[in-house]
């Protein structure tokens, strides 16, 4: 039990010491990702695990652009916070092909 308490407090102290900002990122690639596939699905009607992987591509493509944009403005690229998108990319993608499979749709 000690060694479980002490993993779950080295994790608790690892995703503490992101910044906010790559939450930030995280979660507006995740929405993006979950708008654009269910836009894709309703005007489209195109199926399910397609319009995720639009969403997420979509998504990914904006924050690129984002970084991009960044790069001219403060002169700082974001690897990082590129590696937060597809995170959070990553998971909606996840959850809306587990929602896609479970609904049968």
């Amino acid at each position: 039990m000690k060694k479980f308490l002490d993993f779950l407090e080295k994790t608790a102290s690892w995703l503490c010491s992101f910044s906010p900002d790559k939450y930030v990122h995280m979660m507006v690639c995740a929405v993006l990702t979950l708008l654009v596939a269910v836009f894709v699905r309703v005007c489209f009607g195109d199926d399910g695990y397609i319009c995720v992987g639009i969403g997420a591509c979509a998504a990914m493509i904006v924050g690129f652009f984002k970084e991009w944009y960044d790069n001219f403005t403060d002169g700082e690229f974001g690897y990082f916070d590129l590696v937060a998108d597809a995170v959070g990319c990553v998971l909606s993608a996840a959850l809306l092909c587990l929602w896609t499979w479970c609904l049968g749709v």
